[in-house]
């Protein structure tokens, strides 16, 4: 099949590669990148891993994370509220935190390795199909003038996607009434003795709905996010940077120093060279993925917040098992668009439900530890996919036990 990718962040290279040594014809186009190296992390849990492995970039990656063994949840005072392990239970697969341009580099690099082509500056604005239910064929249209043929289209280009809001029109995305910053700080001793390694610290304030989170991403540098709840303000739709870095990194550890969050966020902050401002979006439930001969995967059919975990896992996820079916039913796309709803809407459902508490409580992983740790968010992915694919379609079961692993279903 000759296979059209829209996005080139986690879940559509990912995607493109695993579809690319398939043996399918795969072209990726992206939207124009004002800010190519945005201060954000990807955290990523066994289930990701497992994804990356099969994707033949676990070496790679666990190269350039930093190894995360626990999760600490505390007030602002410092007290301790929660605290769970997050090793995974296979000798390679572990839980890893990473600078999220590290990731999208490691992926692009595979991309180019596999041959396939990344067109950028492409803005998708439309999207033609064929009348009819049994033919196959795309056209999709770029905001330059350009077009693009394909037999189906795979949409990946997040939560502002152009690819659902052709398809989806009426499904767009909600400002939730959170706004945060997020930074990256190069590791010294003035600010890393008070991050040990190994650890994800999460800093809650439920009264109020203020929240921060630091973690280290690599054996040089810090991740950090401050985020509070402003209903009426928005930040920003997109990346891009600060350009009044020294302002306003100023006035952020200012602003948590009022907060009364642990004195060891403000040299921290003060000492970033890198700060993006973003809002907070959420989608309404689709109650279809995928329309003709196009599918969304990714943050462009669901919305995680941040502080959730999940988002770039589940996106890899998506991403390995959509390619498996689509290798399994190629002459069928539809059908494994289909099943791949089926497959994936019990972890959906579960992530809304836990995001909807999040919303709620502001205190989300406090909210995840109550009922059992994330293993519920993980392990809900092959339930369904057990009951539903495999008495008709014959699967085979790849990884699975508690904590933060998985059980991913996938075509044999």
């Amino acid at each position: 099949m000759r296979i059209l990718v829209v996005g080139a962040g986690i879940a559509g290279s990912a995607a493109a590669i695993a579809l690319r040594r398939a043996g399918h014809d795969v072209e990726v186009f992206d939207r124009p990148i004002d800010f190519p190296d945005v201060p954000h992390a990807a955290y990523l849990a066994e289930n990701g891993m497992r994804a990356i492995k099969h994707l033949g970039l676990l070496d790679a990656v666990v190269r350039e994370a930093s190894r995360c063994d626990r999760h600490e949840i505390r007030d602002f005072r410092g007290n301790l509220v929660a605290a769970f392990p997050t090793a995974g239970n296979g000798a390679d697969l572990f839980t890893v935190t990473i600078k999220r341009s590290t990731l999208v580099r490691i992926l692009t690099n595979a991309l180019v390795m596999e041959g396939v082509y990344v067109h950028t500056d492409k803005f998708l604005v439309d999207i033609e199909q064929p009348p009819g239910d049994a033919a196959l064929g795309v056209k999709a249209k770029f905001k330059d003038g350009t077009v693009a043929y394909g037999d189906i289209l795979i949409g990946a280009d997040g939560v502002h996607s152009g690819v659902r809001k052709t398809l989806f029109p009426r499904h767009t995305p909600i400002r939730v009434g959170f706004i945060g910053h997020y930074g990256i700080t190069d590791l010294d001793h003035s600010v890393g003795d008070a991050w040990p390694s190994g650890n994800v610290h999460y800093y809650t304030d439920n009264a109020n709905a203020k929240s921060g989170m630091v973690y280290r991403v690599s054996e040089t540098q810090l991740f950090w996010f401050v985020m509070e709840m402003r209903p009426d303000e928005i930040s920003h739709d997109g990346w891009r940077p600060l350009f009044d870095l020294y302002e306003r990194r100023n006035a952020i550890a200012d602003m948590v120093r009022r907060w009364g969050m642990p004195e060891s966020f403000q040299p921290l902050i003060r000492a970033s060279k890198e700060i993006v401002p973003t809002t907070i979006y959420d989608l309404e439930v689709l109650p279809q993925w995928w329309r003709g001969n196009c599918v969304l995967i990714g943050g462009a059919k669901h919305a995680m917040p941040p502080f959730l975990g999940h988002v770039n896992s589940v996106a890899f996820e998506d991403a390995e098992v959509l390619a498996a079916l689509l290798n399994r039913f190629p002459e069928d796309p539809r059908r494994a668009f289909h099943l791949y709803q089926e497959a994936r809407v019990p972890a959906r459902r579960e992530n809304r439900r836990r995001c909807a508490h999040a919303r709620q409580a502001a205190l989300c992983d406090v909210a995840v530890c109550r009922d059992g740790g994330q293993a519920g968010v993980e392990n809900c992915v092959g339930r369904r996919w057990a009951n539903v694919v495999r008495r008709d379609h014959g699967v085979r079961r790849t990884g699975g036990g508690g904590g933060h692993s998985s059980s991913t279903w996938i075509p044999v």
